[in-house]
């Protein structure tokens, strides 16, 4: 199969695309994916290095409020008062007064501790409440006991003098059991709160503002966030880090992102607690330098589309644009509308202009030429249709008056008066004296009636006819005597071979078709004669048989062909024989519709 080459606007696009659009984008591609990636690497290692700078100065401060928490066990003032007491030296309120005494000194004026409690251990079990407490802002003794205490009941009952640092409700405490230096004897609990701010005092604002600390376990947080917290991505990403979290895990960074934010996890163990610090940063504010850079690339681009436009429109405008209507044209003239020229305005340039002057006068030049060669195949038409019209009118001629004759010499009433009218009829008709090349299918059905008239006073009640036709195919212009002879043959051989006989008659169509459809009965067609009659529809004089009935072929034959000649070789006609046995003879002619044509009553 030939190749066809490429258009000039595929060509002309594809010029565009490798001078203009390749280096372009090969350029802000090139700069854009390396500015990103700074950026970004940057931004990330920043942000990892303020994470872990979080972590740590929050640890300092953590241990150091651990180690002074510790101090009353190596200082004994606690101990010594304890001693007292279960000397009998000391009441309980000495004792007590003593412990609370040292309490204030240690951690009342100490602004990172807001509240302390102090239980001790041989009244515990009496009071469950402690003995000392202090709080300067934020919970009652009351709220304490009720809210705060069940959550260290665990560690007042655990045998142990490890340091526990915990979070409850949103509260940073240290949990410590107190026992004697010398004969390991437990004689107190101290609960103290570390503030939170405190801890993380060093911390920007922006950043704080954007940061949960989990301590132990991923239930334990402290969220600084505020109203922030309803923010459903902040949210979403703050549970995908909790998932991530473990107290086995240290110095571990864990980053996860989704549309709107970025989160980043650090953890960090200690011999007291395990620390895991959360920090989300906004997309819109993390990356801001990077989209001020897409807003410069972008106004650059802006900046090379109207120049990028202008060309394609010279393009365009000088090339394309001319070479389509000379291409319309050319189109015009290949589907058939001979003499088609490109016209309209003057072309852009001389070039064009002078190959659509030089394609309207070839164009007007091949119209001359070729209605000079359709008139004289139009004439020479014209005489082979009426010749073969010519060829069947002295056969059926000589039939009618030999079945008149036949009718008079048996019956003298007024039948013979009405079949002398039919034959008037179709011998009018049969005549053409307006030499008609078409005419509407409602005269065609007239003569075909009055032949059936005659035809049924031949055969009488041997003989039974059925139409059904589409009245609105009257006005349909066919060639005249096309239907006649299809009856004529269905008759000669179908209805004379049996003893009853019917002859239906179907006019219908389709979107594109239109069906004159005669059927009979008759004898079974042997295969013989389906390829005698296939083989007269074709025109094979040798296959036609030189004896009685020879009219009829040659009736179906010059059928066939007239319509072929008229409407073109998909058009004509087709006979058949269902399993039933009865032949179908079928007439296809093109549908047109014509609203304007009146059908002959």
């Amino acid at each position: 199969m030939k190749k066809h080459p490429r258009s000039l606007n595929k060509r002309l696009l594809t010029f565009m695309i490798l001078c203009w659009g390749v280096p372009i984008a090969v350029f802000f591609a090139f700069t854009t994916f390396f500015y990103q990636h700074g950026i970004v690497e940057k931004t990330e290692r920043l942000m990892e290095e303020e994470l872990v700078n979080v972590a740590s100065f929050a640890s300092i401060r953590i241990e150091d409020a651990v180690s002074l928490c510790q101090k009353p066990s190596y200082e004994k003032t606690w101990e010594n008062a304890w001693k007292k007491f279960k000397a009998g030296t000391y009441t309980k309120t000495d004792y007590l007064q003593e412990v609370n005494s040292s309490l204030k000194g240690k951690f009342y004026l100490d602004e990172r501790f807001p509240m302390y409690a102090y239980y001790c251990y041989d009244f515990i079990q009496e009071e469950e409440a402690p003995e000392c407490f202090s709080s300067r802002v934020g919970i009652s003794y009351k709220s304490y006991v009720q809210e705060i205490q069940p959550a260290f009941t665990d560690i007042m009952e655990t045998d142990s003098s490890y340091t526990y640092v915990r979070v409850v409700d949103g509260r940073i405490f240290i949990v410590r059991n107190l026992y004697t230096t010398t004969d390991y004897r437990r004689y107190g609990t101290m609960v103290v709160e570390l503030d939170k701010n405190q801890v993380f005092r060093d911390v920007q604002p922006d950043i704080r503002g954007n940061m949960v600390v989990c301590m132990n376990c991923a239930e334990d947080v402290l969220d600084f966030t505020g109203e922030n917290t309803e923010n459903n991505g902040r949210l979403e990403l703050a549970e995908q880090l909790k998932g991530e979290y473990g107290e086995g895990e240290n110095g571990k960074i864990v980053r996860k992102e989704n549309r709107e934010y970025n989160g980043y996890l650090y953890q960090q163990r200690t011999d007291n607690y395990h620390i895991g610090v959360m920090i989300f940063a906004k997309k819109s504010e993390l990356y801001e330098g990077l989209y001020e850079f897409y807003a410069v690339v972008f106004a650059l681009l802006l900046l090379f589309v109207p120049i990028v436009g202008y060309v394609i429109y010279f393009l365009r405008r000088q090339i394309s644009v001319p070479i389509d209507r000379m291409l319309h044209a050319s189109r015009r003239v290949e589907g058939g509308e001979i003499g088609a020229v490109v016209g309209g305005e003057p072309m852009p340039n001389c070039e064009f202009q002078y190959l659509m002057e030089h394609f309207d006068s070839m164009s007007r030049q091949v119209k001359y030429l070729f209605d000079c060669v359709y008139d004289e195949k139009l004439a020479r038409k014209d005489a082979q249709i009426q010749a073969l019209q010519a060829q069947i009118n002295p056969h059926f001629l000589n039939n009618t008056l030999e079945m008149m004759n036949w009718q008079a010499r048996m019956d003298g009433d007024v039948t013979v008066s009405k079949m002398i009218e039919a034959l008037g009829t179709v011998l009018d008709y049969r005549m053409n004296r307006a030499n008609a090349r078409e005419i509407h299918l409602a005269e065609e059905l007239s003569c075909t009636d009055a032949y059936f008239y005659i035809m049924s006073m031949r055969f009488g009640q041997r003989l039974q006819i059925e139409k059904e036709i589409d009245e609105s195919l009257l006005y349909l212009m066919v060639p005249p005597l096309i239907l006649q002879p299809i009856v004529e043959n269905a008759i000669v051989h179908g209805v004379e071979t049996v003893k009853n006989g019917v002859i239906h008659l179907r006019i219908y169509h389709n979107e594109a078709y239109v069906y004159l459809e005669v059927r009979n009965t008759g004898k079974k067609i042997t295969e013989q004669e389906k390829q005698r009659i296939q083989a007269i529809l074709d025109g094979d004089e040798a296959q036609i048989p030189q004896r009685e009935g020879r009219h009829t072929s040659i009736g179906i034959q010059n059928v066939n062909k007239r319509i072929k000649l008229v409407y073109g070789e998909e058009y004509g006609l087709s006979i058949v024989q269902n399993e039933e046995q009865v032949t179908i003879s079928t007439i296809c002619l093109p549908y047109h519709v014509q609203e304007n044509d009146i059908p002959l009553k």
